[in-house]
């Protein structure tokens, strides 16, 4: 994280920027965070920042379950134990129980020892309050809209405040893209769903997990709607023969010329691919069947 200072946009909404962004709304004690970042060193610097600004930690609202960020929960509640934390409904249990994160990425099996690294597996954090995944909730005196954006998790939400649009991994900025060629999704369907929803939002500001700052977000969400679209495109031409997960995932890392070297990305990428699958088959554009002990996906001509 580069800043230990927020960037402000409005008088009290701002953000640490990093390679994940954390948001920083100042309420009526205290600050308020959404999300926290990775790890303890994030989050070290984030208090360095709240301490410069004397701004106590009053909560963190969390935009969903993945370690990336909620991970520097443990350190900051550490340092400001009286701090409330809200999460959404099923993104709450895995803020408790983070094995959960390398146990669904591993198919519900015992976690491997390479998935249990800070990438996939963060510090146990409690959760104080629910958040509804649509509505409104006031907390230290201030008003959030709670916007539904599910689709890269499951019950993933952005929040506005002050007419600035948290936005989550609702989408990703264009660096983000060109890095991650197979975006991490569970249903590529919801999540183009999720971004036809911001498209017809008209927010003065929005801020993705990962990825700058924008007054003018249709050009990004466009380029994301556009992503997935290729992506599930392409996989369904894949699918033009039968073929298991495996193969079809081995053909579409090929075409995209990505090397799976390590079981941290194998797990990324397969949940992926799985999540375009459920996609695919959400618009009945493919099928599958069981066929010599073999689950076997096919395109639906």
């Amino acid at each position: 994280m580069s800043h230990l200072q927020p960037e402000m946009i409005t008088s009290r909404v701002g953000y640490f920027p990093g390679s994940v962004n954390v948001g920083v709304v100042l309420g009526e004690s205290g600050a308020i965070l959404v999300d926290s970042g990775l790890d303890a060193q994030t989050a070290k610097k984030i208090k360095k920042g709240l301490d410069a600004m004397a701004q106590p930690l009053v909560a963190i609202v969390q935009t969903h379950a993945h370690a990336d960020h909620f991970g520097g929960n443990a350190y900051l509640l550490g340092c400001w134990p009286d701090a409330l934390v809200y999460a959404p409904p099923l993104e709450e249990a895995i803020i408790r129980c983070p094995l959960l994160e390398p146990i669904y990425l591993g198919m519900g099996a015992q976690p491997l020892p390479e998935l249990r690294n800070k990438f996939l597996l963060a510090e146990a954090s409690r959760v104080d309050r629910i958040l509804p995944t649509e509505g409104k909730v006031e907390i230290d005196g201030v008003s959030f809209t709670i916007l539904s954006l599910p689709g890269h998790s499951w019950q993933q939400v952005g929040l506005v405040c002050d007419d600035i649009c948290f936005a989550a991994d609702s989408y990703f900025g264009e660096e983000t893209l060109e890095k991650h060629k197979l975006p991490f999704l569970i249903d590529a369907h919801e999540t183009i769903l999720s971004l036809v929803k911001l498209v017809e939002t008209n927010y003065t500001g929005y801020l993705p997990g990962h990825g700058p700052y924008t007054t003018a977000v249709e050009p990004i969400l466009t380029r994301n709607i556009h992503g997935h679209r290729r992506l599930m495109d392409m996989i369904e031409s894949i699918l033009a023969e039968e073929r298991t997960l495996e193969q079809g995932l081995a053909l579409l890392c090929e075409r995209l010329q990505l090397s799976l070297e390590n079981m941290t990305g194998y797990v990324l990428y397969r949940t992926a691919f799985m999540g375009y699958l459920v996609g695919l088959l959400r618009e009945e554009r493919i099928r599958y069947r069981f066929a010599a002990n073999q689950l076997l996906w096919s395109k639906i001509e």
